[in-house]
């Protein structure tokens, strides 16, 4: 349920965001000044909308009934109003549903709108259907939106079949479980004022919440089929995080805090969240809680790039706590990643290619693969001398850890700010090998 309402909330933000997105390139007005009507609405209108249904415990039934005929504040609604014609911008209602289950659709109009500064925002009907069994014990869902488009002056995004769906249970302890995923077609972003593009193809967000013993693992994952930049391309992004043995509860309470103590807009200042941080970063340490990167990957000219990694909190006491520093020593972390030497062969032949035509030499085939070997090989060997990298097999790979205060690259200490940790002594290394 909480996964729901925060899709709608997000839903409702996307103008918000897009908003930020595509007046990037430009200078920041000043706060007071408002940059968008639709933006600001939605702003505040999400800023309620958590404040009231952020946690959503307990049974959807009488939740979904209440966000029906939810009414904003009198300043929000009169946003509202200047940008939708109506102080509620979406429809919430029951919907036929077998014996023993209650359905809701949940559903915003097509629209237009002109904005201030030459801001135009349109998108295609969302709709979202819900359905849950009389108890308020399971949930599915699964939702729709076609099309989103905001055209400004800096530049123009467009999403196009924006697809949900959703299937989670409510446990003993109040807390769904199960999983929901987002897909879109394609997402475009292009600029006016500094012209590039970038095009995204195929996208999909998953998120899930697992029950692990008394605890739970939260995980992520984010994947782009295909990334366009101008005329490069990047295949295959995958991006997937897992937290596990988190103290959910403690969690959600953490963030509801920062929530409610945060204005609209504004990014939370952690000063003011001390006891309630510090409190949570204990019950990370005693239980052993971890935040796991599995997988960053991406394909570039037919090969693959891998960082994968582990943070944790080691045991902690009080003293601990008194100053970062003496904290970062608790802090344990260890990164891997691998490239293999075909791509760093590759990206170096895209290079030597592009220089040549730059200076309009036509270089035989030879000569090209020649320079590529040459140059690939003083690369890997500066790499593997300076001992950031080692050679397994035609991969490159750095081990990269951070542990006691000290960090290091594949056993090699490297010097932090505060100059914490003694040098290892220096070992002999051995020249990189490849075959012809």
């Amino acid at each position: 349920m909480k996964k729901l309402l925060l899709c709608a909330a997000l839903m409702a933000s996307l103008p918000a965001m897009a908003a930020t997105a595509t007046a990037s390139a430009s200078a920041k007005a000043p706060a007071a000044k408002t940059e968008s009507n639709m933006a600001d609405a939605m702003e505040s209108a999400t800023y309620e909308l958590e404040q009231s249904f952020g946690t959503a415990k307990g049974n959807p039934i009488p939740i979904l009934d209440k966000l029906a005929v939810y009414e904003f504040s009198p300043p929000t609604a009169a946003k509202l109003k200047t940008v939708f014609g109506s102080a509620r911008p979406y429809t919430l209602t029951r919907a036929p549903a077998a014996g023993g289950m209650i359905a809701f659709d949940f559903s915003v109009p097509a629209h237009n709108y002109a904005d201030l500064n030459e801001q135009t925002w349109s998108w295609s009907a969302l709709n979202l259907n819900m359905l849950t069994d009389e108890a308020g014990r399971t949930l599915t869902s699964s939702g729709s939106w076609p099309a989103f488009v905001i055209d400004g002056k800096p530049g123009k995004m467009t999403i196009n079949n924006i697809t949900m769906e959703g299937k989670q249970t409510r446990n003993s302890d109040d807390v769904w479980v199960g999983a929901a995923r987002a897909d879109a077609k394609s997402l475009e972003i292009s600029g006016k004022n500094h012209p590039f593009s970038i095009k995204m193809e195929k996208l999909s967000v998953t998120s899930m919440v697992e029950p692990n013993g008394k605890d739970y693992d939260l995980g992520s994952d984010l994947r782009i089929e295909l990334i366009t930049v101008m005329e490069e391309k990047i295949d295959d992004l995958r991006a997937s995080m897992r937290m596990s043995k988190l103290d959910l509860k403690a969690f959600e309470q953490l963030s509801s805090d920062i929530r409610k103590k945060t204005k609209p807009g504004a990014e939370p200042k952690l000063d003011d969240f001390g006891p309630q941080i510090k409190a949570f970063a204990k019950g990370m340490s005693a239980r052993g809680t971890a935040i796991e990167l599995t997988e960053m990957s991406v394909g570039y000219l037919g090969h693959r790039a891998l960082l994968k990694g582990r943070f944790s909190l080691g045991k902690t006491v009080e003293k601990d706590f008194k100053t970062t520093a003496a904290l970062l020593k608790k802090m344990d972390a260890r990164f891997e990643v691998r490239v293999p030497v075909a791509l760093v062969t590759a990206v170096t032949r895209k290079m030597t290619a592009a220089q040549a035509a730059t200076q309009a030499e036509t270089p035989s085939p030879e000569a090209i693969d020649a320079t590529v070997k040459s140059m690939t090989d003083m690369y890997i060997k500066m790499a593997v001398d300076a001992g950031y990298a080692r050679l397994e097999g035609d991969v490159l790979v750095s081990m990269l850890d951070y542990k006691a205060g000290q960090l290091t690259v594949n056993g090699k200490a490297i010097a932090l700010p505060a100059g914490e940790g003694k040098k290892p002594v220096a070992r002999a290394k051995k020249p990189a090998r490849r075959s012809k």
